[in-house]
């Protein structure tokens, strides 16, 4: 990204910015109308003794009566309107989601203060079999609060000590909880003056917002962190590719020859290895066999010979893959591959020089001592079991020589492969040292 590029993206993001700052104030509220509503929760009347009735003066309109009594026990008539939730105690409104609770009501009476409370079930402190162990908040509503519209934020309401102490609550269970409600409703908390208390229901709804300010702004600070961080990691990326291109740049000259030398040594590791075995093919050999005699171009009759020659031919073979099949064959193929080459040196070379036919190159060794290698591998194939699930048994006829100085490498192959078909003549799974005599 160039500097114009990075300046445009920029401004559009100030300005998507001032944008959602803005717009916040024009989200809908989400709202809970809980009355009028009364298709859609239970509502009753609760009277604490019989001489304390509560009914319904005009239901369509919310409107009812308290009757406080005359006698001398009137301060211990209680009687509330109730609003339930569900038609199980246990299972209630997650008010949670709301801010504010919103009511108006009209009263008449000598009451002096309403109380609105807010009941939550939680198995950890409530029953089904006890209404009255659901969490009981409640706040206190004025008599100037009566005859208007009140907005009450739901931080307000406080759960009531007589509760906390009534069902030994422990203190990290004691703070308002809303997200079960199970019932709320309206009563009489004080001037329980005997006579009528009236009171017509307007309005009780709860409202909120589908996210509030605070967590929208804090939402658009984590995107701009979020892409200030993302724009941090690119810049920084693009810097250290720069920075290693320059580098490059740099050292190119010094570096063309190795990376030419590697691709050499690549393509020629292609063309010198064979697939299947991952062994040296006939030109691989070829290559080695050229390296070696260079090496040892000035080396005498009489020195250490340029090096022995094992050749190795699989007994059968064909009659495993005409049985088993050539991908038997193959897997054959393979095996004896890492036989080999876990018994021969590291100094040693592996080649597969035909079908079934493996050649080792061995520098700077003697014949019998290509000899002794040539059993050992002999006995680790002999020994191998093949195809476990299906056993095979393989076994190998070998020829074993040494290049001497007076003969190419063909010469030498020719004899030591004599050598080989001489150990086919002896009945197979042997080793047999190339006849000296026929150098020419």
């Amino acid at each position: 990204m160039n500097d114009k590029q990075f300046s445009s993206v920029l401004l559009l993001a100030i300005f998507v910015t001032a944008l959602a700052v803005a717009a916040q104030k024009f989200f809908p509220e989400r709202r809970l109308a809980v009355w009028p509503n009364t298709t859609n929760y239970i509502t009753y009347f609760y009277a604490a003794a019989e001489n304390s009735p509560v009914y319904w003066l005009d239901q369509a309109t919310g409107r009812w009566r308290c009757v406080y009594p005359q006698d001398e026990n009137a301060e211990h008539s209680a009687c509330s309107f109730n609003i339930q939730f569900s038609d199980t105690v246990d299972r209630g409104a997650d008010l949670s989601v709301f801010s504010h609770l919103k009511i108006k009501l009209k009263y008449s009476g000598q009451a002096e203060k309403l109380r609105i409370f807010i009941r939550n079930f939680d198995p950890r402190y409530s029953s089904t079999g006890d209404a009255n162990s659901t969490k009981f908040h409640s706040v206190i509503l004025q008599r100037h609060d009566f005859n208007s519209e009140v907005s009450i934020n739901l931080e307000e309401f406080i759960v009531g000590d007589w509760w906390l102490g009534q069902y030994n609550i422990p203190r990290k269970l004691a703070r308002p909880q809303m997200d079960n409600i199970s019932s709320m409703g309206i009563d009489y908390v004080e001037g329980k003056k005997p006579g009528n208390n009236d009171i017509e229901i307007e309005k009780i709804e709860f409202v909120g917002g589908w996210i509030s300010a605070e967590r929208w702004y804090l939402f658009i600070l984590g995107c701009w962190m979020a892409g200030l961080f993302i724009f941090s990691i690119t810049h920084l990326i693009q810097l250290r590719r720069q920075t290693r291109y320059d580098g490059q740049v740099i050292n190119q000259l010094s570096k063309t020859n190795a990376e030419l030398q590697q691709e050499k040594d690549q393509f020629r590791r292609l063309s010198t290895v064979d697939p299947l075995t991952q062994a040296y093919n006939r030109f691989g050999i070829d290559q080695i066999v050229s390296t070696l005699s260079i090496c040892d171009i000035d080396k005498k009759p009489g020195d250490a010979p340029e090096f022995a020659l094992i050749i190795a031919d699989i007994d059968y073979f064909k009659r495993i893959n005409d049985l088993r099949g050539h991908d038997t064959g193959d897997r054959v193929l393979q095996r004896i591959a890492e036989l080999i080459n876990s018994t021969i040196r590291p100094q040693d070379y592996l080649g597969r020089w035909g079908g079934e036919e493996f050649v080792v190159i061995m520098p700077n060794t003697t014949k019998e001592i290509a000899l002794t290698m040539a059993e050992k591998i002999r006995l680790v194939i002999a020994d191998e079991q093949f195809e476990p699930e299906n056993p095979l048994s393989v076994t190998a006829s070998i020829g074993v020589g040494e290049k001497s100085f007076e003969e190419d490498f063909a010469t030498a192959f020719k004899r030591v492969d004599m050598a080989l078909y001489e150990a086919k003549g002896q009945g197979r799974n042997c080793c047999v040292l190339a006849n000296d005599d026929l150098l020419i």
